[in-house]
């Protein structure tokens, strides 16, 4: 994977949550640009170095001055950093934040009305902060991001297909996704921080292909090398399955809602994201890389 961060003008960057999955990705690649750039943590660096990468501490924001900060981090987290931001001199703050904002404000599931609420009020309080000091903002909004066995979408379904041998799923699981590659969620990314004239904005991160559900859990068989064993059941005994896994400590996140969803269309365009971000996503073919090791 190749950045499409340009080397000049040299800009300074804030990187939050850079010990994350994405974060994990984007230092080597912004460590290429040759743009120096400080992560932030609140626990100890990780043990690989990056030239032009300095780890601070989450508190110590002493003398630092920024060009643009980039945000890994859970978005609803931000607001505790806008005015180290100011303090900083930002002129652009990137984060991402996610499309379960519109496709989880109306669940079933109370815990998941909460979550997109959290969402759309961090978003706001953003907008709303750099506005009132004229800052350039950019929220990103991924949708199921998958890659390197780490991300809780499709590796989670890799992983009960690993150790159960088959997949439940409901009578025609024919909602349509767009999984999008962690790697091109940090294209992205690396592209909003350093685009000139871009509108300050949200912008949607889709996958390069849409498809069904039930294709989608057969491509993950698929890749797996496993024989494709998928168990349809009424939308209440599946739902019921749900409940019961829930007792497990693993599967305790789990929301019955998400049966409901398998047959709901969860598509998003992401053609501002393609005009003023160069976003090329690819399809959805799982590489070995891809998959959660067993």
């Amino acid at each position: 994977m190749h950045g499409t961060l340009d080397k000049r003008p040299q800009l300074r960057i804030g990187i939050l949550g850079g010990s994350s999955l994405l974060g994990e990705r984007a230092l080597p690649l912004l460590a290429q640009t040759g743009h120096p750039t400080s992560a932030f943590t609140r626990s100890l660096p990780p043990k690989v170095s990056c030239p032009d990468v300095t780890w601070r501490n989450a508190d110590n924001w002493h003398g630092l001055t920024l060009d643009t900060c980039l945000s890994f981090a859970p978005i609803w987290v931000l607001p505790d950093y806008l005015e180290r931001l100011t303090s900083a001199h930002v002129k652009r703050v990137v984060a991402l934040s996610s499309t379960s904002r519109f496709a989880k404000q109306a669940s079933p599931d109370a815990r998941e009305r909460a979550l997109a609420q959290r969402l759309v009020r961090a978003e706001e309080q953003l907008e709303q902060w750099a506005i009132e000091r004229q800052i350039e903002w950019v929220i990103l909004r991924p949708t199921m991001i998958y890659g390197f066995g780490r991300d809780k979408n499709i590796s989670q379904i890799a992983r009960f297909i690993q150790r159960f041998g088959f997949f439940p799923l409901i009578d025609g699981a024919t909602g349509l996704r767009q999984p999008v590659h962690a790697d091109d969620v940090i294209q992205a990314c690396l592209s909003a921080l350093s685009t000139p004239g871009l509108p300050s904005g949200g912008y949607n991160l889709s996958g390069g292909e849409v498809l069904p559900y039930h294709t989608m859990v057969r491509r993950i068989f698929q890749a797996l090398g496993c024989p494709e064993r998928t168990l349809p059941l009424p939308a209440k005994a599946l739902t019921q399955v749900v409940s019961i896994m829930r007792c497990l400590p693993r599967y305790r996140h789990l929301s019955g809602a998400l049966v409901a969803r398998m047959n709901q269309d969860l598509v998003f365009d992401h053609s501002d994201a393609s005009d003023r971000l160069g976003f090329a996503p690819r399809a959805f073919h799982l590489m070995g890389e891809d998959l959660p090791g067993r």
